[in-house]
């Protein structure tokens, strides 16, 4: 019982970590160097109800529990499959752990990739083709409300 609590600590701390990290991308995508606003100043965003998806993809093969794939030969697949979907996303490689239906304790090489303002079915063409590719029984999908700007 112990075993299983520092796993479930340690899968919620990696999960932290992974949207922390993410914030830190996203907002290093969206606001450039250079220009800081001056007092007073506003900036425009636009604002997506549910205009952010985060992917999380496993690449431990749904039938041997294992990783086939290499993780970076993965995240080209994936790339490409993105680039056929989305105009831009933004990709970290973690780890992480998850308990399957059987109660098998997996570790795994995980892609996070995170899409904003684009439509749902998008991301669901994208999900769909990387299930097959990476050959995933599922792809953990969060779905959040956000106001996003490109800047200056």
């Amino acid at each position: 019982m112990r075993e299983h609590r520092k796993k479930d600590t340690l899968f919620i701390a990696l999960l932290i970590a992974n949207l922390v990290v993410t914030g830190f991308i996203i907002a290093y995508i969206f606001v450039p160097e250079g220009k800081v606003p001056s007092a007073g100043e506003t900036i425009s965003f636009d604002h997506y109800e549910n205009g952010q998806y985060v992917l999380y993809i496993g690449l431990n093969d749904k039938d041997i529990y294992k990783q086939v794939i290499p993780t970076d030969e993965a995240r080209i697949i994936v790339d490409e499959i993105c680039a056929k979907h989305v105009d831009g996303w933004t990709v970290s490689t973690v780890n992480g752990g998850w308990t399957d239906e059987k109660g098998v304790l997996s570790q795994e090489n995980t892609l996070v990739y995170t899409i904003v303002g684009v439509e749902e079915e998008a991301v669901v063409s994208i999900m769909d083709e990387v299930l097959i590719a990476l050959n995933q029984n599922s792809i953990m999908l969060e779905r959040r409300g956000t106001t996003v700007t490109f800047y200056p």
